[in-house]
């Protein structure tokens, strides 16, 4: 069973770990949180909590959360970012697609928010929820958090990345429930890993669509759910990577996704490397696909989202 703990600290938390479940530390209305947050906090916790922790991935989350990184006063610049890893909305890969991403955003001065989501065990629309409520909790406190309310994006990986991608373009998804359904969900920029963008024909990704839809998803929740058909004039810029190669979600994702956004939204780029790896996050050492990082960075100066990188001296 979980269990709330009031921990209000007005300093950055650069050290916070999330593999470990069912501790939650209430909202606050004028300081930072340190620790995970449960997203729903109108609603009671679910009880038994199922979330459990195997081979450093997260399973059966019931009740979902996210869990802050601070960056250091001096290098904070008033960005932020919402994190959704991977994992085919069977687990998450939260380590190297959540917490090692949000140390990077943080040593960059961009706060960063490691989500916890809602899978299988609970099915759509509980992942895109939990989605756009992250993005509203964040905008709700921005003024109290440093954050400008104007450079709020979300960053996701494989099926994380259907779900950022989902954000991203459903913002306005209907859910007359939610008390902060008047605040805007739409993220100021979207940053999309190998992601899962269509659940319909040879590039789908059958593991996710079983996992979010059923054995047997109704026709019309497969094409609203596959996103190229959801991207709109709204779409923010996006940057997007994926390997050529990649044998657990087909290239083709990202092309139809991008062919799409382009329309659109001209400040978005699209990175296709040489590489067959699937789920790299930040590991370095496996060719180009490694080098990611460096274009995001260089993407995310020339949207006014971080400083730019210094000069190299020749």
């Amino acid at each position: 069973m979980s269990v709330i703990h009031r921990i209000f600290l007005p300093v950055f938390c650069f050290f916070c770990i999330g593999v470990t479940p069912h501790v939650f530390a209430d909202q606050p209305s004028a300081s930072r949180p340190v620790g995970a947050f449960y997203l729903w906090d109108e609603k009671p916790l679910v009880s038994p909590d199922r979330e459990h922790v195997k081979d450093q991935r997260v399973y059966a989350v019931d009740n979902a959360s996210m869990t802050p990184y601070w960056p250091e006063a001096a290098k904070a610049n008033g960005a932020a970012v919402v994190i959704f890893p991977g994992g085919g909305y069977v687990r998450l890969a939260i380590n190297h697609e959540g917490h090692d991403i949000a140390k990077w955003f943080a040593a960059r001065g961009v706060a960063a928010f490691v989500v916890k989501y809602r899978m299988q065990e609970h099915g759509f629309p509980a992942p895109l929820l939990d989605g756009l409520r992250a993005v509203r909790q964040v905008r709700k406190h921005a003024g109290a958090w440093g954050i400008e309310p104007g450079k709020i994006g979300v960053i996701g990986f494989s099926a994380g990345g259907h779900l950022a991608a989902s954000v991203a373009t459903r913002h306005d998804f209907g859910f007359e429930n939610d008390p902060l359904a008047a605040i805007s969900a739409r993220p100021d920029f979207a940053i999309l890993g190998y992601p899962v963008i269509t659940l319909e024909g040879a590039d789908a990704h059958a593991g996710s669509r079983k996992a979010l839809l059923g054995d047997n998803p109704d026709s019309r929740l497969l094409s609203e759910n596959s996103l190229q058909t959801q991207v709109k004039a709204d779409i923010p810029p996006v940057f997007m990577l994926h390997g050529v190669g990649d044998q657990a979600v087909p290239v083709g994702n990202s092309l139809m996704f991008f062919n799409e956004v382009q329309k659109f939204n001209k400040q978005s780029e699209l990175h296709i490397y040489n590489s067959g790896i699937h789920g790299v996050g930040m590991i370095q050492g496996q060719g180009t696909v490694s080098n990611w990082p460096l274009a995001l960075e260089s993407w995310l100066a020339a949207l006014g989202l971080l400083s730019p990188a210094p000069a190299s001296k020749h």
